[in-house]
């Protein structure tokens, strides 16, 4: 799609308005809204650019969010990946049950989103600002399990150090056991 990506509202927007022109029998029922919702996360995953993104979703938690039974969600999204809304998979798992299922764009929204591209093009080209990179911020989850690993890695404090002796021994021994193995690593290597 290119470098830039399309906003949200302006692909939702169209998407509501072409499943009724090109799948009419999507009008009225709740494919759309399963359908919504997992363009939502599909823009999401993808940091904007759908075409090729890949979203791995379970169904249940498809019927959680919308509040409709697993069995409906099935036929829904049979609904929207015959008319070609939505591709998805779902790999068997070893025990026979399946895994969660792998979403993607179908070529209706592929088709989609080739003509809100190709209508956003200007003809004469813009500057492009000084950061033209994507950046979503970190969800709060996200920001406490990189500041744990952070924190993981970390050596420890020295006052830490100077209260536990044998925390300090303990490192001392493991920088040691590193380094003798890489020592092996290199003589297995020359030889």
């Amino acid at each position: 799609m290119g470098g830039s990506s399309l906003a949200l509202d302006s692909i939702l927007s169209a998407t509501f308005h072409f499943t009724t022109k090109w799948s009419s029998q999507l009008q009225s029922n709740k494919a759309r809204d399963l359908l919504r919702y997992v363009v939502c996360r599909l823009y999401d995953e993808g940091r904007g650019q759908l075409m090729n993104t890949q979203l791995v979703l379970a169904q249940t938690t498809l019927a959680r969010k919308l509040g409709i039974s697993r069995q409906w969600v099935g036929t829904l999204v049979q609904r929207l990946e015959a008319e070609g809304w939505l591709e998805h998979s779902s790999p068997k798992l070893a025990d026979g049950t399946n895994g969660s299922t792998l979403w993607r764009a179908g070529r209706l929204l592929k088709r989609l989103l080739v003509m809100l591209t190709k209508s956003h093009r200007r003809k004469t080209p813009i500057p492009k600002p000084a950061k033209s990179t994507w950046h979503f911020s970190p969800l709060k989850r996200e920001k406490e399990r990189l500041s744990l690993l952070a924190k993981e890695k970390a050596p420890p404090r020295p006052a830490l150090l100077e209260r536990i002796p044998l925390l300090r021994v303990w490192l001392q021994r493991g920088k040691e056991e590193i380094e003798e193995r890489e020592k092996a690593s290199l003589i297995q290597k020359i030889s």
